[in-house]
């Protein structure tokens, strides 16, 4: 569910805001290790057929998303 502010701007996640305060050098860092996990996950999922391995990948690329997203605004 999307929240509006009062000037009709949509508030932000706190992984938005996690994001939006961290430099640009650390932020490519989190995006690489999101990126590790989303792969580690993955790969324990079809070992074990795990839906918590699942749920922790679907963690990572939310926040893969949101990184991408606050690097685009950067640019």
């Amino acid at each position: 569910m999307k929240i509006l502010k009062k000037d009709g701007h949509r508030q932000l996640t706190k992984l938005e805001k996690r994001v939006s305060g961290i430099g640009t050098p650390d932020l490519i860092m989190w995006a690489e290790n999101a990126l590790y996990v989303i792969g580690k996950e993955i790969t324990h999922h079809q070992r074990d057929r795990s839906e918590h391995a699942l749920d922790e990948a679907l963690m990572g690329a939310d926040a893969l998303t949101a990184i991408i997203k606050e690097l685009q605004k950067r640019v």
